[in-house]
């Protein structure tokens, strides 16, 4: 095969690549996009919910006073502090024996911690259900674990196709340098066909990094129990867990003896004595596992900044602490696994991270739309000249 057969075989990868999975990548995109504003699009969706008084109770006031007036539900997981104006949002669940609630979530009034509404959570799209109706259409296309294959081998054909579109970049012959210094340019005089081939290259090479970053998470966290942690086990093993061992079947689950405000005040004088300097952010019960999960982070409020989180695991029967979920002092696999959901969304860096993350599903946007266009524009070329290839051959 020639250098020009062999380009002209991965200009056809490239080509076939994006067409297959064009209207996936849409699709992720533009959910991708509106998910980096999934909280405040949430609480502006649901503002009779979330927006709460400017005068604030003790968020564990608030939890202890539900647990009082509502013996037949447990406490799954409460916020620790709260930002301005907003509810307590507390995941709860029936208490062994009692009847179904109905619901998942109840928003606490954070100025004396009364019932102001509850909300069953999964998907949907009403305005209580949209923001998580739009998550599941961007990971599984609401089709499941099928659709989260399907979006998987998406994003592995995005990879792919960019490392091939980077490949296409690079000089067939003269100087290497100049040739592909052109690459990286636009001239904006350039007839419109010749301007949109300048944008698509361009912004491949510019946003190569991010753009396959998003690519690379998006196949990991697809695959991840299927390929990506047996991969990641196999070479670099994180240590032990207490999430190592079978869990208990939820209909065996006990109901837990101390509450979630005191696991909080185990797992915060722990963590002093550990000499971690974070504060808890939120609490949580795993009934599966008979035990609570402390998060602590940089500003005490639940985010995914860096490697995201550490928890302290207590007991919920005895009150011991028994695990400490640390990626910060891991194996590198952990730290890779853990780096998965921070890179993906942006959270990594904060609000700038988040924009980071927004503006190059944007571009991605703009690196179809160009694609396409000349893909169309010069197709009617190749199907004349395939025409006359085979009339030629006939002869």
């Amino acid at each position: 095969m020639t250098g020009i057969e062999r380009r002209q075989l991965w200009i056809t990868v490239h080509r076939y690549l994006g067409l297959a999975i064009l209207l996936f990548l849409i699709a992720a995109t533009v959910s991708g996009v509106i998910l980096s504003f999934a909280r405040p699009l949430d609480a502006a969706l649901n503002s009779d919910l979330f927006a709460g008084p400017t005068q604030r109770i003790d968020p564990l006031l608030a939890v202890r006073h539900l647990s009082k007036n509502r013996p037949d539900l447990i406490v799954l997981s409460f916020p620790t502090q709260l930002g301005a104006r907003s509810t307590v949002l507390v995941g709860v669940a029936a208490r062994p024996g009692a009847a179904a609630l109905g619901y998942d979530q109840v928003f606490l009034d954070s100025s004396d911690g009364h019932i102001r509404g509850v909300r069953q959570t999964g998907p949907g799209f009403d305005r209580r259900h949209l923001v998580e109706g739009i998550f599941a259409f961007h990971s599984t296309l609401l089709l499941g674990t099928v659709g989260r294959w399907v979006m998987g081998l998406a994003a592995l054909g995005w990879l792919v196709g960019n490392l091939v579109g980077i490949y296409l970049t690079l000089p067939v012959k003269g100087a290497f340098w100049k040739q592909w210094k052109r690459m990286w340019q636009m001239r904006r005089s350039s007839p419109l066909p010749r301007l949109l081939l300048d944008l698509h290259r361009a912004s491949g090479l510019w946003l190569l990094v991010g753009v396959s970053i998003l690519a690379f998470t998006s196949v990991a966290m697809n695959f991840f129990e299927e390929a990506f942690t047996p991969i990641l086990q196999t070479l670099s093993p994180a240590r032990p867990s207490l999430f190592d061992r079978p869990a208990r079947p939820a209909a065996t689950a006990a109901a837990p003896q101390i509450d979630g405000p005191a696991a909080l005040a185990i797992a915060a004088t722990a963590a002093r004595a550990q000499g971690l300097g974070w504060r808890p952010a939120k609490v949580s019960f795993v009934p599966t596992y008979d035990v609570y999960g402390v998060m602590f982070t940089d500003d005490g409020f639940e985010n995914y900044h860096r490697l995201g989180p550490i928890t302290l695991y207590v007991d919920a029967q005895r009150g011991p602490i028994v695990d400490r979920d640390d990626p910060y002092f891991d194996s590198g696999g952990r730290m890779l696994s853990r780096a998965l959901y921070p890179l993906h969304t942006g959270q990594v860096a904060g609000w700038f991270g988040i924009a980071i993350v927004v503006l190059l599903g944007l571009a991605t946007l703009e690196m179809i739309g160009t694609g396409l266009y000349l893909w169309l524009k010069r197709r009617p070329m190749r199907v004349k000249a395939r025409r006359a290839a085979r009339a030629a051959s006939a002869r």
